[in-house]
């Protein structure tokens, strides 16, 4: 008797649920949920607005820096390159990276994103992000969030990864130009 009553609650808390994340109730949806990293101790250098390479095929017109993956638009920000550690001798070991990214649901399919929705290449390595991201995104609506990246400081080839593995992956490349800071 006391599994059927369970089973009951259960069943009517996921119907309250769906209705309550549907908008019924007099929920707002929110437009923007960001989700921060944790600070870091080091002084931040800014990475130029050629940090951007032009995305191959995937952008959207007239939107530069902004690719389509599944039913998601990325756009990125901002980006900032910060020391992170430093070897003996006090030639840098790794490098923070930390990027301001715009997530749009255009399909109309809320969902929630987290650390497989954006990952970032480095030499043909997947690198998942420092800082927890897990937030949803309503349907036809915006969030910005921070993504923090550890970053080897002799990385020659870095792209950023946005949509889920089993879903459609935009590859947007990005020029930090690690070399000169080495």
């Amino acid at each position: 008797m006391l599994t059927g009553i369970a089973a009951v609650i259960t069943a009517v808390g996921g119907v309250i649920a769906v209705i309550y994340q549907s908008g019924f109730l007099g929920k707002e949806v929110p437009g923007s949920a960001p989700a921060r990293p944790r600070d870091q101790n080091h002084a931040p250098v800014k990475v130029g607005p050629d940090a951007l390479e032009p995305p191959k095929g995937n952008s959207q017109p007239g939107e530069s820096g902004q690719v389509r993956a599944g039913h998601y638009a990325f756009k990125l920000l901002d980006t900032k390159l910060e020391s992170y550690s430093t070897r003996k001798g006090g030639n840098p070991e790794k490098f923070a990276l930390r990027l301001s990214i715009r997530v749009t649901d255009v399909v109309g399919m809320s969902d929630y994103v987290d650390r497989r929705t954006v990952r970032l290449s480095v030499d043909g390595a997947e690198l998942m992000p420092e800082n927890s991201i897990n937030f949803p995104v309503y349907a036809r609506q915006s969030v910005e969030t921070e993504v923090l990246f550890i970053v080897p400081a002799d990385a020659s080839a870095t792209a950023l990864l946005l949509g889920r593995p089993e879903d459609a992956v935009a590859k947007l490349p990005l020029s930090l130009g690690l070399s000169t800071r080495r």
